[in-house]
């Protein structure tokens, strides 16, 4: 799992599947973990990037510039 900062876009999260590799944006995120548990299917790698994106939106909103 890899995020980033892209400018004007916010956090996105790179995550692999045996598909490839697909970036979700916080939304895309909060979409795949309840589909994934809908389907009984693994969200824990979804759940830690949102968890990533949601303390590191923090930390810079309290950030003074």
């Amino acid at each position: 799992m890899g995020l980033f900062n892209l400018p004007g876009e916010g956090f996105i999260a790179q995550l692999r599947d045996s598909t490839g590799t697909i970036l979700y944006d916080k939304q895309g995120l909060q979409f795949l973990i309840l589909q994934r548990k809908e389907l009984g299917l693994e969200a824990r790698a979804a759940e830690e990037a949102l968890a990533r994106i949601n303390s590191l939106s923090e930390t810079l909103a309290v950030q003074p510039v």
